[in-house]
């Protein structure tokens, strides 16, 4: 039995997910693929736009034969909790041959570098980055020049000097979202010496950010932009699978969309309520950032023209939308430490499978590190206390999620212990 793994947020499965997950499935020959999915809450942290069950019943209708919900502070963390978190699902599954990404590049050759550097972290490249940072980049900018300059030095791929930095080849590799998530899942498997094997698929068509509707694959940003406009558009239909655009359609009937701005009230007390020093506390909050929100809060309106007015030239937009979801979720950077240094434990919580997966469900349940979490209820008897508190950080993103949208579209509240895993035949 061969088993693929995609990690996605699919907001929403759109025909390039289809084309990825069709083509990681031939080209691993796969008997079974594996999907890892974020919950209500994306990794720029910002609500997806439909919920996880019906993002769950898009993925399987169109090639996916298990769902698990990655849990949501791996879901809103940097790129490296995010990949970290997915990968020790992956690990503890115990069943999983192959981790097949989409990126930019399509060379796992030139990606595989990147990932050993950021893993290993040589001492020249350390003050190369510590150097950058001093300058005033943001830590994405900086980490992508200090490892464009150590590996060009430290490759020899020129007879100048290292001052030279004619003679030296730049690299746009780092500039790409999709690449620089490649490399967090190679730097996470290489972390855990993991057995998996990671493949690439060239990203087709449309960039990550690109916003333009008329190509044979938009990104799912372009998607976003274009509902928030027109709705579900002939445009919008033309860039999803049939089943994906119907689910998508009734979800809206029964489950509006929500934005980041839905949530402005109860950001806005949970920030008069806290001091610098406590704002520090949550996930990615840095001492400038709860410095600048501390000093700015009473000029709220909204999260995103909060998050506009606190951006600087060292933090980014989304590095700022992230912090500001964790603490609107209560995500404690104290807990993320703490997990980091367990070796980012998991829980296994289906979304859906489908009937004729059973094979794969038995290969789980017999050889999984962690309990498979079929229903809710169950959490406090099966789950460890560490697994346990994650599980509850779930709970406690699905609820506020659910009163964002009580609040605006006054429909009953879902408690998460009441829905049902999306099963297929």
């Amino acid at each position: 039995m061969k088993v693929t793994a995609i990690i996605a947020e699919y907001n929403p499965f759109h025909k390039g997910h289809a084309y990825h997950l069709q083509t990681a499935k031939a080209l691993t020959c796969a008997d079974y693929m594996v999907i890892i999915m974020s919950g209500p809450f994306t990794q720029r942290g910002l609500p997806a736009l439909t919920d996880k069950y019906t993002r769950t019943k898009a993925s399987l209708q169109n090639g996916a034969d298990l769902v698990l919900e990655l849990p949501v502070p791996y879901a809103t963390g940097s790129v490296e909790a995010f990949a970290q978190g997915a990968v020790s699902m992956l690990e503890a599954l115990g069943c999983i041959d192959t981790l097949c990404f989409g990126s930019e590049c399509g060379d796992l050759n030139a990606l595989l570098p990147y990932a050993r550097l950021f893993e290993e972290e040589p001492k020249d490249y350390r003050d190369l980055l510590k150097y950058h940072l001093r300058q005033g980049l943001s830590f994405p900018a900086a980490r992508s020049k200090a490892a464009e300059e150590y590996l060009n030095y430290t490759s020899h791929v020129c007879v100048c000097s290292r001052e030279d930095a004619d003679c030296r080849p730049e690299s746009d590799l780092l500039q790409h979202p999709n690449n620089i998530l490649g490399i967090e899942y190679c730097r996470a498997l290489l972390s855990r010496q993991s057995s998996i094997r990671p493949v690439t698929v060239r990203r087709a068509s449309s960039g990550y950010h690109d916003t333009t509707m008329d190509t044979a694959f938009a990104s799912a940003s372009a998607i976003r932009e274009a509902i928030a406009r027109e709705g579900l558009s002939s445009a919008v239909k033309a860039q999803l699978p049939p089943h994906s655009f119907e689910a998508l359609r009734e979800a809206f009937q029964s489950c509006p969309p929500l934005t980041i701005d839905d949530f402005s009230p109860i950001l806005f007390d949970r920030l008069l309520s806290l001091s610098s020093e406590e704002l520090q506390a949550f996930q990615d909050v840095s001492p400038d950032l709860a410095s600048r929100i501390e000093n700015h809060r009473f000029q709220f309106t909204s999260v995103s023209a909060f998050a506009h007015l606190l951006k600087t030239k060292e933090l980014t937009h989304s590095r700022i939308t992230r912090s500001l979801c964790h603490i609107l979720l209560r995500l404690y950077q104290s807990d993320l430490d703490a997990w980091k240094a367990q070796g980012w434990p998991v829980y296994l919580r289906p979304l859906g499978f489908r009937e004729s997966a059973s094979p794969l469900l038995s290969a789980i349940k017999q050889r999984s590190a962690s309990p498979l979490l079929v229903k809710a209820a169950d959490a406090p008897y099966l789950l460890t206390p560490t697994g346990l508190a994650l599980f509850e950080k779930d709970v406690q993103a699905a609820h506020i999620c659910e009163i964002a949208r009580v609040c605006r579209y006054n429909i009953p509240f879902a408690h998460a212990y009441t829905q049902s895993l999306v099963i297929l035949p």
